[in-house]
Order: C-alpha cells, then structure tokens, then sequence
C-alpha cells in the first residue's frame, strides 16, 4: 500500500519537506562551492607565493656565489618579510645563519636557525637546522645548551651527525674516553659521504693522540 495514498499527498508531502530541509539543503551547497573555490583560491596563492619568492631566491644565491653579503642580507630578509610561509623562507634563513656563523656572528646565527626550529613543522628542515645550531653553540662554547638540545632528540634520523657532535662536545670538556665512543658510534653507519667518514675517522684517531 502507498504510504502518501494519492498523488497530491504525494507533491504536498515533497513541499512540506522541502520548506523544512530546503534552505539547509541550498545552504549546504553553497558552502561546499565556497570551500571549493576557497581551497583553489588558497592553493593558487601559495602557489603564486612560492614563484614569487622563488625568483628572489635565485638572486640570493647569485649574489652567494658572488660572496655579495650586504646583498644576500638584503634579499634573504625580503623573502622573510614577505614571504615567511613559503619554503624559500627557511632556507633563506639558513643562508643568513650561514653568514653570521662565518662572519663570527654567532648570535645571529642562533636566531636565525631557532627561528626555523620555532616556526616550522617539516622535521627534515628542523633536523638540518637543529645540526647547524649545535655546531653553532659549540663554536660559541655553549657546551650545556648544545648539550640539552641533544638530549632531547628522540629520531634515529641523523644519528651518525648526531653522534659526532656529541663527540665533538665531549672533547671540548675534556671527556676523551666518552668522545671516542661517541666517533665510533657515529662511524657504524652510513649515513655519511666517503669523505664526511674519513674526517671523522680522523677525529677518532687524534684522540690516541691526546
């Protein structure tokens, strides 16, 4: 048996429903196209940021080959203002942090590679910029800073780099013994190139000479 019984219960029951579920239903969809074209609109801005600060970035590193600082301050801190969501952004502040190291501004360099770690959720960027701020702390003698960052770390990504700062910081507090496992512990990987094992076999071998 028909549960509306006749075709006019039928188009009446279709009205009633729809005074009652037609504007969720209308309002429903325009959300939808809005977030649509809200996503694209996201998606082609970032993809706009990203060529934007792209081009500025290619005269970072020209102005890099050619040592040209004032130059690579001046665009690398544009990419940063301007930009400081797109990828170009963390690497330029790994480019100053490089030149600040270099130049023995190694406060600098702290500030610019904690800004990375602070800022940014990718871990292989927080990895790399984590590396280079221990590098940077035990340069400066900030042996216990270097230290506590170290101890925190919980991947096994980087290990070997890992293992040889630790090395290196054990040295520099005079703990010879526990910086040669460290070096040993680091040489038992692969991560690193032919060459970056070499020096640190190296390093291994002059502490017999200590």
């Amino acid at each position: 048996m028909d549960v509306y019984g006749t075709e006019e219960e039928k188009v009446e029951a279709i009205k009633k429903w729809w005074n009652q579920n037609g504007k969720s239903i209308i309002a429903g969809i325009v959300i939808g196209i809005t977030a649509i074209y809200g996503w694209r609109g996201y998606i082609n801005y970032n993809v706009s940021q990203e060529k934007a600060a792209s081009i500025i970035y290619e005269k970072l590193l020209l102005a890099s080959r050619k040592n040209d600082t004032d130059n690579i301050r001046t665009l690398a801190n544009s990419i940063i203002t301007n930009y400081e969501s797109s990828t170009y952004s963390v690497f330029s502040k790994l480019m100053l942090a490089k030149i600040e190291s270099e130049s023995g501004n190694l406060e600098n360099a702290e500030i610019h590679l904690n800004s990375i770690l602070d800022n940014n959720l990718r871990d292989e960027f927080k990895h790399i910029a984590r590396l280079r701020l221990i590098r940077v702390l035990i340069a400066n003698n900030k042996l216990e800073s270097a230290e506590k960052i170290l101890s925190k770390i919980k991947s096994n990504k980087f290990f070997s780099h890992y293992e040889e700062l630790r090395g290196d910081i054990l040295v520099k507090k005079d703990r010879i013994k526990e910086a040669a496992q460290a070096y040993k512990n680091a040489l038992t990987t692969t991560e690193k190139t032919e060459e970056a094992q070499l020096i640190l076999q190296m390093k291994l071998d002059d502490l017999g000479k200590i």
